[in-house]
């Protein structure tokens, strides 16, 4: 049988040591290196006064010097695609063959190239996903030549990065279809010919938020104009003003192109990018020092080894088509884990040693699964051990962990259900990784004591190794496994201070030196997880002051080497108290009061999060829109947590009974909890839980719980071990996906459990140090600009425990001076709102509303001032929402809504004249390019340069189409007598009806969802208001709507000639899945068949079928955007 041959081998001339990336180190502290602080200073200066293309050519010289061959003259598709055979034909070129040049080494015919190309890397169906994939993971092509051979064609060398071939352009042109240039793209790198990093730049005054939207123009007009589209081959992109610099993954770009067809919005010059530009990446030294300057990034991340090895060893393809790019601090720790392997390999006196071994210190949210896996991957494949042996404290994070590491790769690693399954997976030569639980690991070294994996090289990694690793296991570990190096991984690890006591407590004691810290202060200044925002709440009176004292009380019995028995009674009378029925029925009605605005419940707030579903046994792929986040209750016991259950779910069966709730507003809670949480006088956050029930009455309490649950959701579990297991599964997937609204736990779910959507932790337990910051930690997960922090409701007080827990584990070396608590929280209520009280101030002095209820606005300068006096508005808005004492204190009356109407009514204004402005400055730019002459053209002051638009914030201003109903419904009444209106001072009916017909117009202009519809609310407010008889409005203007909708989309069908039937079905389900574009191909709606060049085919000339197509899809996708307001899915 015939055998697709090896890859080749370096070619000649070239040493084993330099191709070798293990030599080169991707993270280093350059900022140490001598010159840099003058350097720096001095180029900054000079960065103010750079035009864009001076920042351009320096970037190509620096490029120049560090080996980059430019290409200035490679600035079309066909200058592209010889570049790529030339490079194709290098890279494969075997030793044997010679040095490659044009009589020796390997070459394509002609017709081989045009095959590999059109059949394998540019295939006309492949997109963005597709070209990451075969870069990522496939990287060869199994190629037939013509003489009959089987070659194996190489894209990239992910085993020699060093060999990988890298080049610079710079102004490569797209052009239109008339001829003109369409695009004009800054500079991009290519490796091997492939153009896998394109650089955006901007001006020094711009916002890099400008650099990212470009993306979405190149995707829509761009990446796909070109016949081949091989700049969807993009793995990086990298945004730059010279000051500020960032990179990210092309399926960041991918996304945020998502979110703009979903959002059926343009953005104009600084838009809001949507949640995807939180997703972009800061460079770092080794000491977390960010490189924000576009040349110490140039001279730092894109140096041709460090660029290689990212693209090569530091990416990761996930299962559900993410390209993840690691963030440094995470490279970095792999990298020292690494090395400490190869030290220990080499020096083998050290191998079962802490010098063998260390621990990574990388803050909760920071990624550290990721890392973990790379990190277990990389030693695993460049054969430095035998096994990598993951351990998780807990079964519910062996789940998690699997979940995570099989996400990133499908099917990579092996988990155990049993000991004996253990035994199994580390004697199989065929695993390499194997995910298992401290527990598990335990029996299986009183068991076999002779496993021979005792004696194999071994990594082990423990996942916030806490409390288990420490004492007898881990001396019973050391004295089992020969050669091994020890890893730690965790967000908070044990020091002295916060250590239970004695020999081997700490984290340093077990796994030795720190090798890498980033820590929570390093996270929050890159933006990578949010701050906190803490409350403490007392709920009565009456428990103020158990609610103040019970934590010193707990951690004084604790401390106590023999208790005294009048501390230990005063405690557990104490703990009676705050958790009895009454208290709980207070806290849990404080919870149902405040559950909608904690959690921003509003419509505004709607996203979009992918779900899975499985229907006759095929899994597939679906996007919901969700409204809000979710939120856990933390509870101090199981009775605590049973007793809450029944207080949340009677309260709320009582507000449905009396009318204060609607049965489809009663939130869907759930409650989790194992035998391990019995019985237990103080806090044993992180130790090991059992999913058994030990007595009846925790079993048959749990089995209620799970009743309620199987009918919420149509499940049938119970508390049988494997059942109560895929519950755990069940309840963790369902807090995800956002179909869970609460959940009640005492431990699990405290560490190790992420979710984007839970922005809410209730906390009604005493925590402490490591266990504090691991539970506050399930809040602060990046999802979009509508959770701007995880909210912390204390109904203890924590304020000591949260001081000494953040002043320990929030590392301050670099946080300019100031403290980890003020880096990680909100700034507090008082120094909040004084700062929005200036801001409403400001706004009104400076742009007032006159009696006519206007606005001036008008030089340029002053639209760009008007941006940002508004944006301090809303986003001083968005901050005080959450606190309590904004609503007590009447906060939001400080502006009305009326006034707030008309002040995003011009904020929408010129977002959307910014909008113009950028499309006609583009334009001209185009027709600059189409000129020839490369420059640079000068295409006016574009005064929104550098305003960011808060798009979403400015969504929830608006008040919604019930609203306006509203309105119509009082503008009737006004009319017919029954009611004398809002006006109040209106002299007659009609002057009433004029005052709700300008309240409904500023409604109109104040939503820009609504901006398109406007002609449906005005023509049904006439229709309305001249019925005979009340109706109910909202189901009345529901029939008028829908009768529209219909009477519009008959005269699109009947003048295009579409099946009304298939239109129907494609208008249908783009208002159900909230999309403003119609997918796939628009021919299909058209009745008989349409030539390419014009005219039904047997027919009389008529257009041609692009054009149809196009306008067809405008109409249409005009047409869902006017009703999407009033019958789009929720």
């Amino acid at each position: 049988m015939e055998t697709v041959p090896n890859h080749p081998r370096p070619t000649e001339g070239r040493t084993e040591s330099i191709l070798s990336s293990d030599d080169f180190t991707v993270i280093a502290d350059r900022s140490k290196a001598t010159g840099y602080d003058e350097w720096e200073s001095q180029h900054k200066n000079k960065r103010e006064h750079q035009s864009e293309s001076q920042l351009e050519s320096e970037l190509i010289e620096t490029l120049k010097t560090q080996g980059y061959d430019y290409l200035p003259r490679l600035t079309d598709e066909a200058a592209l695609i010889r570049n790529l055979r030339e490079q194709l034909e290098r890279l494969n070129t075997r030793p044997e063959e010679g040095a490659y040049g044009p009589n020796s080494g390997f070459h394509f015919t002609d017709e081989e190239f045009n095959r590999i190309l059109t059949e394998h890397i540019a295939r006309s169906n492949d997109g963005i996903l597709e070209k990451a994939k075969l870069i990522q993971e496939e990287r060869f092509i199994d190629f037939r030549l013509e003489d009959g051979t089987l070659r194996n064609i190489m894209l990239i060398d992910a085993a020699y990065p060093a060999r990988n071939r890298m080049q610079v352009i710079n102004q490569y042109r797209v052009p239109a279809p008339n001829g003109k240039v369409l695009n004009r793209y800054d500079v991009t790198i290519l490796v091997n010919g492939l153009p896998l990093v394109h650089i955006e730049l901007k001006k020094r005054n711009v916002s890099i938020r400008e650099a990212f939207n470009q993306i979405e123009r190149y995707q829509n007009e761009g990446f796909q104009q070109d016949q081949h589209r091989l700049f969807e081959y993009a793995q990086i992109f990298v945004i730059s003003n010279g000051f500020e610099t960032k990179y990210y993954s092309n399926t960041v770009r991918h996304k945020h192109v998502e979110d703009q067809q979903k959002a059926g919005r343009k953005t104009a010059s600084g838009g809001s990018a949507g949640k995807s530009f939180d997703f972009t990446s800061y460079w770092s030294d080794e000491q977390n020092n960010r490189i924000n300057d576009l040349i110490l990034f140039a001279r730092t991340f894109l140096t041709r080894h460090t660029l290689a090895n990212v693209l090569t060893r530091y990416c990761i393809f996930t299962v559900g088509q993410d390209l993840l790019v690691m963030r440094p601090y995470q490279i970095a720790a792999t990298e020292k884990i690494i090395k400490r392997v190869e030290i220990a390999n080499n020096d083998t006196k050290l191998l079962g040693t802490k010098e063998a071994g260390g621990y990574i210190w990388h803050t909760t949210g920071s990624g550290k699964t990721l890392t973990s896996f790379k990190t277990a991957r990389r030693l695993a494949e460049t054969g430095l051990v035998d096994k990598v042996l993951f351990v998780v404290d807990r079964k519910d994070l062996d789940y998690q962990t699997m979940l995570e590491y099989n996400n990133f790769q499908a099917d990579s690693v092996s988990s155990t259900g049993s000991t004996r399954e253990l035994s199994n997976r580390l004697a199989d030569r065929g695993t390499n990784i194997v995910v298992t639980t401290i527990h598990k690991l335990s029996n299986l070294i009183t068991a076999e004591p002779g496993h021979p994996v005792y004696g194999q090289r071994v990594a082990i990694i423990f996942d916030e190794c806490h409390r288990s690793q420490f004492g007898r296991m881990n001396t019973a570990i050391k004295k089992s496994f020969k050669k091994y190096s020890m890893f730690g991984f965790t967000g908070t690890p044990i020091f002295d201070k916060n250590s239970a006591g004695g020999p081997g407590t700490t984290t340093v004691e077990v796994f030795g030196d720190c090798l890498h810290t980033y820590t929570v202060v390093d996270a929050i200044n890159d933006k990578n997880v949010l701050k906190f925002h803490l409350e403490y709440t007392n709920t009565s009176p009456h428990f103020a002051e158990l609610e103040e004292t019970s934590y010193a009380e707990e951690i004084a019995a604790e401390r106590a080497e023999t208790p005294d028995a009048k501390e230990l009674a005063k405690f557990a009378k104490s703990k009676e108290v705050l958790e009895s029925p009454e208290r709980i029925e207070a806290v849990a009605t404080y919870i149902l009061d405040n559950y909608d605005r904690k959690t921003n419940q509003s419509a505004a707030t709607s996203y979009d999060i992918k779900k899975t579903r499985t229907i006759n046994g095929v899994t597939e792929h679906y996007v919901q829109r969700v409204r809000g986040f979710n939120s856990i209750l933390a509870t101090s016991s199981i009775d605590a947590a049973c007793t809450y259950y029944d207080a949340i779910n009677t309260l709320q069966e009582e507000r449905i009974a009396d009318g204060t709730l609607r049965p489809e507003q009663k939130l869907k809670v759930a409650i989790i909890y194992s035998q391990g949480n019995g019985g237990q006088l103080f806090d044993t956050f992180g130790e090991e839980e059992n999913f058994t029930f030990s007595t009846e009455d925790t079993g048959s309490r749990m089995d209620g719980f799970l009743e309620d649950y199987n009918t919420m959701f149509g499940t049938n579990f119970s508390t049988d071990g494997d059942s109560f297991d895929n519950y755990y599964k069940d309840v963790s997937r369902r807090m995800k996906v956002r179909e869970l609204d609460l959940l009640i736990v005492v431990n699990m779910f405290l560490t190790g459990f992420d979710s984007k959507t839970v922005n809410t932790l209730w906390v009604d337990k005493n925590l402490k140090m490591h266990g504090l910051v691991q539970a506050y930690s399930r809040t602060n997960r990046i999802l979009n600009s509508l959770k701007p922090s995880g909210n912390i409701v204390c109904f203890r007080d924590l304020e000591q425990a949260t001081k000494d827990a953040f002043t320990l584990f929030g590392d301050t070396e670099n946080s300019n001076g100031q403290s980890a608590l003020d880096i990680a929280f909100t700034r507090p209520y008082k120094e909040a709102y004084a700062a929005y009280d200036q801001a409403v101030s400001d706004l009104r002095e400076e742009f007032p509303i006159d009696e006519g209820g206007s606005i001036t606005v008008d030089t340029p300068e002053d639209k760009a001032r008007y941006i940002e006096v508004m944006n301090d508005v809303l986003e001083l808005q968005q901050e005080l929402r959450v606190h309590d004492e904004f609503i007590r204190d009447g906060g939001n009356e400080l502006i009305s809504d009326y006034e707030m109407q008309g002040y995003t009514g011009v904020y929408n204004d010129i977002y959307e004249e910014a909008r113009e402005l950028r499309r006609e400055q583009e334009e001209a730019k185009e027709g600059a390019d189409s000129e020839g002459d490369g420059e640079e053209k000068p295409t006016g002051v574009d005064p929104f340069a550098g305003v960011h638009f808060l798009t979403e914030l400015v969504k929830q201003q608006e008040v919604g189409v019930l609203y306006i109903l509203e309105l119509v419904k009082a503008a009737r009444a006004a009319r017919h007598g029954k009611a004398a209106g809002e006006s109040g001072t209106a002299e007659t009916a009609q002057d009433s009806v004029e005052y709700f017909r300008d309240r409904v117009r500023l409604a109109i202009r104040n939503d820009a969802d609504l901006r398109e519809s406007g002609d449906i609310i005005e023509d049904y407010f006439d229709t309305y208001l001249n019925e005979s008889e009340d109706h109910d409005v909202q189901e009345h203007f529901h029939h008028y709507v829908t009768d529209r909708r219909t009477r519009e989309e008959d005269t699109i069908v009947k003048d295009e000639e579409l099946d009304s039937a298939e239109t129907q079905r494609v208008v249908n389900r783009a208002l159900k899945e909230n999309r403003r574009t119609i997918p796939g191909k628009i021919s299909r709606l058209v009745k008989g068949k349409i030539s390419l060049f014009g005219g039904k085919l047997g027919g009389a000339k008529t257009e041609d079928a692009a054009t149809k197509a196009k306008r067809v899809k405008q109409k249409l996708e005009k047409h869902i955007v006017r009703f999407m307001p009033f019958l789009g899915g929720n």
